[in-house]
């Protein structure tokens, strides 16, 4: 993974989680929580990217 690659899912991922916390607001419940596991899943991808990236820089 390179330095751009990362810096693009960190932008991306987190502009979708941006977005999706919005739409939280007065959400019912059941909708919620599907939408925060999706959130969920999405941070924990990019918590992969993240240490993906610090791997190969220790690599290095």
């Amino acid at each position: 993974m390179t330095l751009d690659t990362l810096i693009h899912d960190v932008n991306s991922k987190c502009a979708s989680l941006k977005d999706a916390a919005a739409l939280l607001r007065g959400m019912p419940a059941a909708e919620a929580k599907e939408l925060l596991d999706l959130m969920t899943r999405q941070a924990l991808g990019l918590a992969d990217s993240i240490k993906d990236y610090e791997e190969e820089l220790t690599a290095r």
